[in-house]
C-alpha cells in the first residue's frame, strides 16, 4: 500500500484545522486557570475540529468554513471599532490579527471543499 503524498492545499486545510484546534485549546485552558469555569465553547470548537480533521468530511469543510469567516469578519470588525474608540493597544492589535487568521482559515475552508471534491472525480 502506497503512502500517497499531500498535495499543498491539503496541508493549508490541516493548518486551518490545527488553528482553531489551538484557539480553542487556549480558550478552554485560560477560562479555566483565570476564572475558574470550563468553557463549552472551547470545548465545542476542540472536538468539532478534531473531529473534521480525523473523518475529512468535505461538505462541513464549507460549512464550517462560512460560519467561521462569518464569526471572524465580526470579531475583526467589532476590535477594529473597538481600537477606533478607545485607542490602538496591545490587546486590541493581537486579538484583532487573530481574528484576521481566522478570516484567512475560513477561506482556506471553503475553498477546500471546492479544490478537494475535483480530486475524487
Amino acid at each position: 500500500m502506497e503512502k500517497q503524498k499531500l498535495s499543498v492545499y491539503e496541508v493549508l486545510v490541516y493548518i486551518a484545522y490545527a488553528y482553531f484546534i489551538l484557539l480553542g485549546s487556549i480558550d478552554l485552558i485560560l477560562s479555566f486557570l483565570w476564572g475558574g469555569v470550563f468553557s463549552y465553547l472551547g470545548f465545542f470548537v476542540v472536538a468539532v475540529f478534531a473531529l473534521q480533521a480525523w473523518h475529512k468530511h468535505k461538505l462541513l469543510n464549507l460549512i464550517l468554513g462560512v460560519l467561521v469567516l462569518a464569526c471572524s469578519i465580526f470579531a475583526t470588525l467589532e476590535f477594529l471599532a473597538k481600537a477606533h474608540k478607545i485607542g490602538f493597544n496591545f490587546f486590541t492589535g493581537v486579538m484583532s490579527g487573530i481574528s484576521l487568521g481566522g478570516i484567512l482559515m475560513g477561506i482556506v475552508l471553503i475553498f477546500s471543499y471546492t479544490k478537494l471534491s475535483f480530486k475524487d472525480r
